[in-house]
């Protein structure tokens, strides 16, 4: 397994061993990880993060969320952004979708 540590948060882990496949939710967890560093790279002049950086949490319903902590979740408040997620796993195949959904434009300022 990987040195999960560098990667994911305790409660990342903690949720991923109480998953009946523990392996697969991992791989979601880093597909979803690993989609919202591709959107944001979109954007342009993110802070540096690391992945624990980008927590992956879920709802009551069981739906995934993403938490930022640190420099990259002052810069989303500052930005406005909402975070969508969307996380599917089946046999050794895991993959994540990620939408970043702009806040209204500042006041005085136009939206581009």
């Amino acid at each position: 397994m990987l040195a999960s540590g560098a990667l994911f948060t305790a409660g990342e882990r903690a949720h991923c061993r109480s998953r009946p496949d523990p392996h697969a939710s991992l791989a979601g967890l880093f597909s979803a990880k690993e989609a919202f560093v591709k959107a944001l790279c979109s954007l342009g002049g993110a802070p540096d993060h690391t992945f624990p950086e980008v927590e992956v949490v879920h709802g009551a319903a069981g739906e995934p969320r993403i938490r930022l902590h640190g420099d990259i979740a002052a810069w989303q408040l500052r930005r406005s952004l909402a975070v969508e997620v969307s996380i599917s796993h089946t046999g050794d195949t895991a993959g994540a979708v990620v939408v970043l959904l702009a806040g209204p434009a500042e006041r005085g300022r136009q939206a581009p």
